[in-house]
Parts: C-alpha cells; sequence; structure tokens
C-alpha cells in the first residue's frame, strides 16, 4: 500500500507506530550510553549557546547531571551526552 493512498486513521495509526518504535530506540540508546558512564566523567553536549563542556556529578534513571565549566547545572538525558577523552 503506498502512503498517497492511505486514510487520516491509517495514517494516524502508522504515526502511533514510528513514535513508538522512535520512542524505543531512544530509551535503548540511552541506557547504553548510561551504563558507559560513572560520575566524574568530563563529557560535552550541545545547546543553542554552542558546545558545553563539564562533569557528570550524578546519575539517575533517566537523566545525568552535569556541572558544566562556568558552575551551571545541566539535568539532560544520556543520549545528548558525549564522553570527552583525553588525547
Amino acid at each position: 500500500m503506498l502512503i498517497n493512498d492511505m486514510t487520516i486513521e491509517q495514517l494516524l495509526e502508522l504515526n502511533e507506530i514510528i513514535c513508538e518504535r522512535i520512542d524505543y530506540l531512544r530509551a535503548k540508546q540511552d541506557q547504553n550510553v548510561l551504563a558507559q558512564m560513572h560520575i566524574g566523567n568530563q563529557v560535552s553536549f550541545k545547546t543553542d549557546e554552542g558546545r558545553i563542556f563539564g562533569v557528570v556529578i550524578k546519575k539517575n534513571r533517566k537523566t545525568v547531571v552535569v556541572l558544566s565549566e562556568d558552575k551551571r547545572r545541566w539535568k539532560l538525558p544520556p543520549g545528548m551526552l558525549t564522553i570527552v577523552k583525553d588525547i
């Protein structure tokens, strides 16, 4: 069946299935990142202000609290964070 042939009801049902799958994949990704992250890790993340660097100060079940270089606290989903590796 082509998407152009679908009714509104069919499109809404398809949309719900796609959104559930996206939520599942994001949760799985967050769990994987969270398993690799430890308190004290240096991390970075992207905001409208640009790239922010900080240190993990707390891990929750679904979020991570980061203390940025400018002493602000950020509560973020793990999938937004990148562990900074020293070279």
